[in-house]
C-alpha cells in the first residue's frame, strides 16, 4: 500500500519571537479488507528494513453476535520520569488495555496535553513534541487496538491555522485519521458500529458553556447530525446498544469542572429521546457513576453490581477522566464511595456552569465515586432477537483492582429474514488466538515476524 507522509509545522509563540517546529506522520489507507479477520502488517523503511510485525482485526458483519470486549477513559497525557523508578497511572492504565486486547478503545477527550492551558487559545507552553512521547508510550496497546479520539478542551490546539473553521483542529488532521462520517466541519465528531454496539464521538467542545473558545461554532450542525445518527441506530435492529463519548460532563460532582450546562441541556433531552445506553465523560479527573437518569433526576438507585434496564430506567453516565492527570476532589467534601469504601452518609452537591454563570444544585444521582486512576472495561454479550442483551460495565483501578460494576440489559429487537448467524460461546476468550505467520515470514524468538530475506515484498511507496 502507498504510504502518505503528512507535514506538520508548528509555529509556536515565545514572547516575541515564534519558534518552529516540523514533525512527519506516516498514514497508509488499507481497502477491501474482509469482516472479522486479522490482518498482518508492517512499514518498509526507505533503507529497506521493517518495523515489527503487528496485527489487527476487523469488525464483524452487523449482527454479529460474537461477544466482545471495549475499554475507555479519558485525560490521559504524557507520563513523566519521577526519578524513582515508579510506573505512571497513565503508562499502567495503557498497559491493561493493552492486556485487554479490546476491540476499541474510546479515549474521550484531553489526550496528551501539548496544549497545557487548554482555553483553546494561542500559548507559548504549547510543545508539539509531546504528541511524539504519547504515540510512542501508547504503542503497546494501539499497534493492534483502535485507539478512538473525541476532542476536549486540551485538544483545541490555536497554534494551527484551521481556515475558516477556527477550532484548532488542525494538527489532529496531520496527526490522525478519525472517521469521516459525521457533519462536515466537525472533525472529531463521528459515529460507527461493532457488533451490536452503535459508537458515537460528540465533540463537547462545541456545546460547552464552561469554556467558550469553540462554543456554537457548527452552527447547531453538530447536534441535528447528532439527532439524526441516534434516530438511525434506534431503528437499526442488528444495533442493540448506542454508547455515546464526550469530553465535558453533563453530570458530575468534581470539585474541579463539575457539570456542563451547555453540554446537559444539548445531549440529555437527546439521550432521553432516544433511549442512550452509556454516556463515557472526561474533564473531571476521577472516576463517577450515576444512577440511571431521565428528565434530568434518577429513576432508580444503581449500587454496585446491580442491572439496570436503559429501555426503562435512562441514562447511565460516567466520568472516566481518571486515565493519568493529577486527581480531582468532591465538592460535598464526602469522599469517595465504591466497593469496599461505602463513604459518608451526607448531601451531595454539584454545580452546573451555563450562560450565565454557575449554580449549585443538591443531587441524588450520584452512585459511585473514586478519586484516583481507572479505566472502564465494557464487556458485551450480544444475543439471539427476543433475548436479553447485556453490556457488564467495570471500573478497574490502575492497580487492575475492580471497584464498581452495573450491568446494562436490553431486549434485542427483531431482525429482519436473514441467514442465522451460528451460536457463540457465551464468554469470550481471555487473550486472542495468535494469527498464523504470514506467507515468507519467520517468527523470531522474540515472537514478532518478520519477511524472510526471499520474502520479495516490494518497498513502499512515499507521497
Amino acid at each position: 500500500m502507498p504510504v502518505e507522509l503528512r507535514e506538520l509545522v508548528s509555529q509556536v509563540p515565545r514572547g516575541e519571537d515564534v519558534r518552529g517546529g516540523q514533525q512527519l506522520f506516516a498514514h497508509a489507507r488499507a481497502e477491501g479488507l474482509t469482516a472479522g479477520t486479522t490482518y498482518h502488517y508492517r512499514f518498509r523503511l526507505p533503507d529497506g528494513s521493517t518495523t515489527p510485525d503487528a496485527t489487527f482485526r476487523t469488525a464483524p458483519v452487523a449482527g454479529d453476535r460474537t461477544p466482545f470486549t471495549f475499554t475507555a477513559f479519558a485525560d490521559q497525557g504524557v507520563a513523566s520520569d519521577d526519578g524513582r523508578g515508579r510506573v505512571a497511572p497513565s503508562d499502567a492504565l495503557t498497559a491493561l488495555v493493552a492486556k485487554d486486547a479490546p476491540a476499541f478503545h474510546l479515549l474521550a477527550g484531553d489526550i496528551c496535553y501539548a496544549d497545557r492551558a487548554g482555553r483553546g487559545e494561542r500559548d507559548d507552553s504549547f510543545d508539539p513534541g509531546l504528541w511524539t512521547t504519547y504515540f510512542a508510550a501508547i504503542e503497546r496497546s494501539a499497534a493492534t487496538t483502535p485507539w478512538m479520539f473525541a476532542t476536549g478542551n486540551h485538544d483545541m490546539e490555536a497554534v494551527y491555522d484551521d481556515g475558516d473553521s477556527g477550532h484548532g483542529y488542525g494538527g489532529h488532521a496531520a496527526r490522525l485519521d478519525l472517521p469521516r462520517t459525521g457533519p462536515s466541519g466537525c472533525p472529531s465528531v463521528y459515529a460507527f458500529t461493532h457488533g451490536c454496539v452503535g459508537v458515537v464521538s460528540v465533540d463537547a467542545n462545541e456545546l460547552s458553556t464552561e469554556i467558550r473558545a469553540n462554543t456554537g461554532y457548527s452552527r447547531g450542525a453538530q447536534v441535528r447530525w447528532l439527532s439524526g445518527t441516534l434516530a438511525t441506530f434506534r431503528a437499526d435492529p442488528a444495533v442493540t446498544f448506542v454508547v455515546v463519548f464526550f469530553h465535558h460532563c453533563a453530570y458530575s460532582t468534581s470539585d474541579s469542572h463539575a457539570s456542563d450546562g451547555g453540554v446537559r441541556s444539548a445531549l440529555a433531552p437527546l439521550f432521553d429521546r432516544f433511549s442512550v445506553d452509556l454516556a463515557v465523560q472526561g474533564h473531571n479527573h476521577q472516576y463517577e457513576r450515576t444512577d440511571p437518569i431521565r428528565d434530568g433526576g434518577p429513576t432508580r438507585e444503581a449500587p454496585d453490581r446491580s442491572t439496570v434496564r436503559p429501555a426503562t430506567d435512562g441514562t447511565t453516565y460516567l466520568c472516566v477522566g481518571s486515565g493519568g492527570r493529577r486527581s480531582n476532589g468532591w465538592l460535598d467534601g464526602g469522599g469517595d464511595r465504591h466497593r469496599g469504601r461505602t463513604g459518608e452518609d451526607r448531601e451531595i452537591r454539584s454545580r452546573v456552569t451555563g450562560k450565565d454563570g454557575d449554580r449549585s444544585e443538591t443531587v441524588a444521582w450520584s452512585r459511585a465515586r473514586y478519586a484516583g486512576y481507572a479505566y472502564l472495561r465494557v464487556e458485551v454479550r450480544p444475543e439471539a432477537p427476543g433475548r436479553i442483551a447485556t453490556m457488564r460495565v467495570r471500573a478497574i483501578t490502575a492497580d487492575g483492582e475492580e471497584i464498581d460494576r452495573v450491568d446494562l440489559a436490553r431486549p434485542v429487537p427483531g431482525l429482519p429474514a436473514v441467514s442465522p448467524v451460528p451460536a457463540v460461546p457465551a464468554v469470550p476468550p481471555a487473550t486472542p488466538a495468535v494469527p498464523a505467520v504470514p506467507v515468507g515470514w519467520t517468527r523470531t524468538p522474540t515472537g514478532l515476524s518478520v519477511p524472510t530475506a526471499s520474502s520479495g515484498s516490494p518497498p513502499v511507496r512515499g507521497r
